[in-house]
């Protein structure tokens, strides 16, 4: 199997995000795992809309680069009243976009593109935002792995302490996903 190059897309940009301490988790495993592994650097990217899509926004181009030359794309997204972050509705809808106006022909950045989810939050164990985001992916043409990913429910003391520590657990969830996500993308 050749390297492959995931790209990680963390649905929080909040410092400390319990969702970003599982990406770097993620990232771990993956690069243990002999991935490549780059986290998209999307916070920049402005809300989409058509009067201000061309031409395209320099933190777009740079957002497709990245996608462009990864091989697959995992989401780790918090819950948001059921569902995904409006971040990471909008990146997803930028990547799902054409490059060239009114080309619709051209397959997009994503097109076809391996992808899974991932997520904490909590008593729902992000279930509803995995749901979503699964068929969210599939309906802009990627190619997501079969199921809703996995999802981790924040132990109370992290809500208290603001300090996640995944559990042995957690952390084998994870480790299954990985191996299967690589076998997926191979």
């Amino acid at each position: 199997m050749s390297k492959k190059t995931v790209l990680l897309a963390v649905g929080s940009f909040r410092k400390n995000s319990f969702n970003q301490v599982v990406s770097d988790y993620i990232a771990e495993v993956l690069k243990e795992e002999g991935a490549n592994v780059e986290f998209l650097d999307y916070r920049n990217v402005p809300l989409l809309e058509q009067d201000t899509e061309f031409p395209t926004p320099k933190e777009v181009i740079s957002a497709k680069d990245q996608m462009r030359k990864a091989d697959a794309l995992w989401v780790v997204s918090p819950e948001y009243n059921g569902s995904y972050p409006a971040v990471v509705k909008n990146l997803l809808d930028w990547l799902s976009r054409p490059e060239k106006l009114l080309d619709y022909t051209t397959p997009t950045v994503i097109a076809g593109k391996p992808a899974t989810v991932s997520g904490i939050a909590g008593s729902t164990g992000a279930k509803f935002v995995r749901e979503n985001l699964s068929t969210l992916l599939g309906y802009i043409r990627m190619n997501p792995m079969p199921g809703t990913g996995v999802g981790l429910s924040v132990p109370a003391e992290a809500w208290q302490t603001g300090v996640l520590t995944l559990s042995d657990e957690q952390k084998n969830a994870l480790k299954k996903q990985v191996k299967e996500f690589l076998e997926y993308i191979k």
